[in-house]
Protein backbone atom coordinates (compact mmCIF):
# COMPACT_ATOMS: atom_id res chain seq x y z
CA UNK A 1 0.00 0.00 0.00
CA UNK A 2 1.65 3.59 -0.78
CA UNK A 3 1.28 6.66 1.63
CA UNK A 4 1.44 8.97 -1.68
CA UNK A 5 -1.32 10.44 -1.74
CA UNK A 6 -2.63 14.12 -3.40
CA UNK A 7 -3.11 16.94 -0.91
CA UNK A 8 -5.13 20.04 -1.40
CA UNK A 9 -4.60 21.68 1.80
CA UNK A 10 -3.59 21.71 5.74
CA UNK A 11 -5.77 23.28 7.73
CA UNK A 12 -5.57 24.27 11.43
CA UNK A 13 -8.82 25.40 13.72
CA UNK A 14 -9.02 26.64 17.15
CA UNK A 15 -11.51 28.27 19.64
CA UNK A 16 -9.98 31.15 20.92
CA UNK A 17 -12.76 31.81 23.72
CA UNK A 18 -13.44 28.13 24.56
CA UNK A 19 -12.22 26.23 28.17
CA UNK A 20 -9.06 25.33 25.73
CA UNK A 21 -8.12 28.27 23.85
CA UNK A 22 -4.77 27.01 23.28
CA UNK A 23 -6.01 23.60 21.24
CA UNK A 24 -5.89 23.47 17.90
CA UNK A 25 -7.04 21.38 15.03
CA UNK A 26 -5.07 20.27 12.27
CA UNK A 27 -6.14 18.27 9.62
CA UNK A 28 -5.18 17.75 5.82
CA UNK A 29 -7.29 18.05 3.06
CA UNK A 30 -8.26 15.70 0.43
CA UNK A 31 -10.20 14.81 -2.09
CA UNK A 32 -13.06 11.92 -1.88
CA UNK A 33 -14.52 10.18 -4.51
CA UNK A 34 -18.59 11.67 -4.37
CA UNK A 35 -20.79 8.55 -4.36
CA UNK A 36 -24.30 7.91 -5.75
CA UNK A 37 -26.45 7.03 -2.61
CA UNK A 38 -30.25 5.76 -2.28
CA UNK A 39 -31.34 5.00 0.86
CA UNK A 40 -34.62 5.94 2.37
CA UNK A 41 -33.59 9.07 4.65
CA UNK A 42 -31.19 10.20 1.93
CA UNK A 43 -30.47 10.17 -1.47
CA UNK A 44 -27.55 11.70 -3.52
CA UNK A 45 -26.32 11.70 -7.28
CA UNK A 46 -23.32 12.83 -7.81
CA UNK A 47 -20.13 12.35 -9.58
CA UNK A 48 -16.49 13.79 -9.04
CA UNK A 49 -14.74 14.48 -6.31
CA UNK A 50 -14.66 16.55 -2.93
CA UNK A 51 -12.58 17.35 -0.13
CA UNK A 52 -15.80 16.90 1.87
CA UNK A 53 -15.05 14.27 4.59
CA UNK A 54 -18.01 11.05 3.86
CA UNK A 55 -20.23 10.49 6.27
CA UNK A 56 -18.65 7.95 8.67
CA UNK A 57 -15.33 8.67 8.20
CA UNK A 58 -13.09 11.22 9.38
CA UNK A 59 -10.33 13.83 8.04
CA UNK A 60 -6.83 12.80 8.62
CA UNK A 61 -5.11 15.05 11.52
CA UNK A 62 -1.75 16.58 10.87
CA UNK A 63 0.69 17.81 13.66
CA UNK A 64 -0.13 21.03 14.51
CA UNK A 65 3.19 22.31 15.03
CA UNK A 66 4.61 21.45 12.39
CA UNK A 67 1.71 22.08 9.69
CA UNK A 68 2.09 25.55 10.94
CA UNK A 69 5.56 25.74 9.79
CA UNK A 70 4.38 24.20 6.40
CA UNK A 71 1.82 27.26 6.10
CA UNK A 72 3.82 29.74 7.72
CA UNK A 73 7.07 29.13 5.70
CA UNK A 74 4.91 28.90 2.58
CA UNK A 75 6.39 25.06 1.74
CA UNK A 76 2.94 23.64 1.39
CA UNK A 77 1.85 23.81 -2.11
CA UNK A 78 -2.02 22.58 -3.16
CA UNK A 79 -3.03 19.80 -4.98
CA UNK A 80 0.68 17.97 -5.36
CA UNK A 81 1.47 14.36 -4.34
CA UNK A 82 3.26 13.59 -1.30
CA UNK A 83 4.13 10.84 0.96
CA UNK A 84 3.03 10.66 4.28
CA UNK A 85 4.22 9.52 7.20
CA UNK A 86 2.49 8.34 10.31
CA UNK A 87 3.52 9.00 14.25
CA UNK A 88 1.60 9.00 17.27
CA UNK A 89 1.30 12.39 19.28
CA UNK A 90 2.05 12.32 22.92
CA UNK A 91 0.39 15.03 23.48
CA UNK A 92 -3.38 14.59 21.97
CA UNK A 93 -2.76 10.32 22.43
CA UNK A 94 -3.95 10.57 18.84
CA UNK A 95 -2.13 9.01 15.37
CA UNK A 96 -1.55 11.92 13.11
CA UNK A 97 0.82 12.76 9.81
CA UNK A 98 3.89 13.57 11.05
CA UNK A 99 5.43 14.06 8.19
CA UNK A 100 4.73 14.90 4.24
CA UNK A 101 7.67 14.77 1.90
CA UNK A 102 6.86 15.90 -2.16
CA UNK A 103 6.79 13.44 -4.35
CA UNK A 104 8.08 15.56 -7.67
CA UNK A 105 11.75 16.55 -7.23
CA UNK A 106 11.38 20.27 -8.43
CA UNK A 107 8.83 20.05 -5.43
CA UNK A 108 11.18 18.64 -2.93
CA UNK A 109 13.92 21.52 -3.64
CA UNK A 110 11.22 24.24 -3.17
CA UNK A 111 10.38 22.47 0.53
CA UNK A 112 13.69 22.01 1.30
CA UNK A 113 14.54 25.88 0.58
CA UNK A 114 11.37 26.95 2.20
CA UNK A 115 11.66 24.78 5.59
CA UNK A 116 15.50 26.30 5.89
CA UNK A 117 14.55 29.29 6.33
Amino acid sequence: MSNKIILCGLQIVSFPESKSPNAEIAEVLMLYPLENVDVPKFKQKAVGQSTKVPFGKSSLAINAKYAHKLIDSGAFVSNKEYELTVGFSTETFENEISEIKPVDVNLQKHFTECLKA
